[in-house]
């Protein structure tokens, strides 16, 4: 079965080609030690085809980082779950939830607005 890569945004291949050391497929054949090294060094480069990016080699250090970036922290999903849950289920929240029922729609906006400010600083 051919597994067909997800169509590349030119923006991101942009910012790879800028940010990443290059070298042509050519090169990376005939030059893997220079290659391998430089992946060693930086953690990545970009291997471009006819000059233009092609794909990125990455060392095994980087790609676990990504792999762990990209797969959840479970337990620190549940403690902030938790967490959230018994304050929803503190002294006042149901209260608090009747008052904001009872809330015109633009004074129930800029309290959401007052409620996520400090959110936003965390």
């Amino acid at each position: 079965m051919a597994v067909h890569p997800a169509p590349a945004r030119s923006g991101d291949i942009e910012r790879l080609a800028r940010d990443l050391p290059s070298f042509s497929a050519t090169k990376l054949a005939s030059g893997m030690q220079a290659v391998a090294s430089t992946v060693m060094a930086r953690g990545a480069v970009v291997i471009t085809r006819h000059e233009r990016p092609a794909m990125v080699l990455l060392s095994v250090e980087r790609y676990l980082e990504m792999e762990q970036a990209s797969e959840p922290n479970l337990e620190a999903l549940t403690h902030d779950f938790d967490a959230m849950f018994a304050r929803m289920q503190g002294d006042g929240a149901a209260q608090a939830m009747a008052d904001a029922f009872a809330m015109e729609p633009a004074e129930l906006g800029k309290a959401a607005v007052a409620q996520a400010a400090p959110a936003a600083r965390r």
